[in-house]
């Protein structure tokens, strides 16, 4: 099983680089293009300009799938003395359907054709045999262009270079899949030691590398934009501030992760035995390459993920769902007298019934992903690790989590701060009868901005698409999917919610600022409060607070609560309120 597993994963990354070279043949292909336009561009803005007589013209068309348009011509003109005949329209030559500069040329050619009053042509003075009717960029065209160089170069690049590391990787562990063919935690070099490294300086460099890539490709635009914008007045060219912008976000982006890799150096996470212990424990010490002092101490997360991949080519998609997890928050490290590293103490105790890890079936895969996270001045710590967690032996079917392992160094939040770590703030309600709840908007900053910029990239995407008269069916699945995004963005930000607890009813309202309708449910049909999965958005997952009524309805009282432990904190607060036993949490 073993080997057939590590076969098809050594297979599927040598069709990974095959898949890849189309698309790096594309952008190759799209940047040579490019280069080429933009230096005859640059070359054509020194051509003298000259009358010329169209002696003919015709728009030829080309139908397929699509029609696509090509303007030809025939002029002649007089240059140092010598006339000389010319057949190039623009500065690019064939068909396309992008835009209506091939419809507008020839309605343009053909009006001066029919008065035989002189247009203009531009001469190129060191070979006078060289001339073109129009030299201006066509602003439409290039950001088509690019969006393949980019797009295409990008994602082809990065599936080569993606392809070939996992080659090499899989061949190693093809070797310890051989060696250890009833140990699946073995099948892994970094598995088999114990020892877990982030890749923190792996993808910083990944960054970086793509960044320079885009804005390498994109920068010619800085110095072509103002003219066409500013003195032009071409409306059309701001198109291709989408693309310098994009880049500008990608360098802000390399840059946070290259300083977030200064600042803390690499994290291992070393195991105190291999694997960790479904029915027992994930136990171990995180080393940092950096003294780490937290004021609100190490917040440890672990995590039990499903990630189904569903679809095929364009239609391919990945959800991920989490199936369990469990949230540590350590106040104290092993080593408080080291003063140029830390060590962060994990332990983990996972019951019997959950799910080994798994990722031998890349369209179905189970993960477990610990996380570390300590709010520190500047930038913030933040590593992740892939763990091991699987049935052995020493699973206990019988075991019981007990919350006291580590209490030695597990800090017991205050419920003021878990309140406040949740972004929810607990008052006397106005009448001064009970406890009001209030979940303000824009409670999760920093993924609220990062959505708002995702929302910016895709929704301009759609703009350019439009604007260049692409494709209809690309356009319209694009626009489609924007409304669901553009609606869960403004949720992100407006979305607000009130609950007062009473000792007779429990009054909610929420909705867009906070003003939609209030309901009221008496406390004898409030069955339980409980805990929701929510969406999931840049490796963040959101929980909801929910009632459960008698007749089984579910009634939303505050979204977007970054972590369970919170949710269930504030699910726990509520059931107070109430009068009542807090119940477990159920994270569905």
């Amino acid at each position: 099983m073993a080997n057939t597993n590590r076969s098809a994963s050594k297979s599927g990354s040598g069709c990974l680089v095959l898949f890849a070279l189309p698309f790096a043949a594309v952008g190759v292909g799209m940047g040579v293009w490019l280069c080429s336009t933009l230096l005859a561009y640059f070359s054509a803005r020194n051509w003298v300009e000259t009358p010329a007589h169209i002696i003919r013209t015709e728009l030829k068309a080309q139908r397929g799938k699509s029609t696509t348009y090509e303007t030809t011509a025939e002029y002649s003109y007089e240059y140092g003395g010598q006339k000389y005949t010319g057949t190039r329209v623009g500065l690019n030559s064939g068909e396309d359907n992008v835009g209506s500069f091939q419809q507008t040329a020839f309605r343009e050619l053909s009006r001066y054709q029919k008065s035989k009053q002189p247009f203009r042509c531009y001469v190129n003075p060191a070979q006078p045999d060289q001339s073109l009717l129009y030299r201006d960029l066509r602003w439409e065209l290039v950001a088509f262009k690019m969006l393949f160089v980019l797009v295409f170069g990008g994602v082809g690049f990065g599936m080569l270079i993606g392809g070939l590391a996992a080659h090499g990787k899989q061949r190693v562990e093809a070797a310890l899949g051989t060696a250890h063919a009833e140990s699946p935690w073995m099948w892994k070099a970094d598995w088999a030691a114990g020892r877990i490294v982030t890749s923190s300086k792996t993808a910083a460099l990944a960054v970086l590398v793509f960044a320079v890539f885009w804005n390498l490709v994109s920068s010619p635009l800085w110095f072509i934009l103002p003219g066409e914008i500013l003195d032009k007045g071409n409306n059309v060219a701001l198109l291709g501030l989408l693309f310098p912008a994009v880049g500008l976000l990608l360098i802000g982006w390399a840059v946070l992760s290259i300083l977030r890799w200064r600042k803390f150096g690499q994290s291992v996470f070393q195991m105190a035995s291999v694997p960790g212990v479904i029915g027992g424990q994930l136990a171990g010490v995180i080393q940092t390459s950096a003294k780490i002092r937290p004021e609100d101490g190490f917040h440890l997360l672990l995590r039990c993920i499903r990630r189904i991949t569903t679809g095929s080519g364009k239609s391919r998609s990945t959800s991920e769902t989490v199936l369990w997890e469990d949230e540590r928050i350590a106040m104290h490290e092993l080593l408080d007298d080291q003063a140029e590293q830390s060590a962060i103490p994990v332990v983990f105790q996972i019951p019997y019934d959950c799910h080994p890890s798994d990722e031998q079936n890349l369209d179905n895969q189970t993960l477990w992903r610990l996380t570390a996270a300590a709010e520190v001045p500047g930038i913030d710590y933040v590593v992740t690790f892939d763990v091991p967690i699987f049935k052995t032996p020493q699973s206990d079917p019988h075991f019981v989590p007990e919350r006291g392992t580590m209490s030695e160094y597990v800090g017991v939040p205050t419920p003021e701060r878990e309140l406040r770590e949740a972004g929810v703030a607990k008052t006397t309600a106005p009448d001064g009868e009970g406890v009001r709840f209030v979940f303000p908007m824009a409670r999760n900053p920093s993924s609220t901005v990062f959505f708002t910029i995702f929302w910016l990239i895709w929704t301009g995407a759609i703009v350019v698409i439009f604007h260049l008269d692409g494709p209809l069916v690309p356009m319209v699945i694009g626009l489609l999917v924007d409304i669901p995004i553009t609606w869960a963005l403004i949720d992100f930000w407006f979305y607000r919610s009130v609950v007062d607890i009473s000792d007779r009813e429990l009054a909610v309202s929420g909705g867009l600022l906070g003003l939609g309708a209030t309901r009221q449910i008496e406390l004898a049909n409030v069955k339980a409060i409980e805990t929701r999965q929510g969406m999931s958005f840049n490796q963040n997952v959101y929980y909801h607070v929910v009632a459960v009524c008698s007749n089984g309805k579910r009634i939303t009282l505050g979204k977007r609560l970054p972590s369970l432990r919170l949710a269930a904190a504030v699910a726990r607060q509520m059931e107070e309120a109430l009068g009542r036993q807090p119940a477990a949490a159920k994270g569905t």
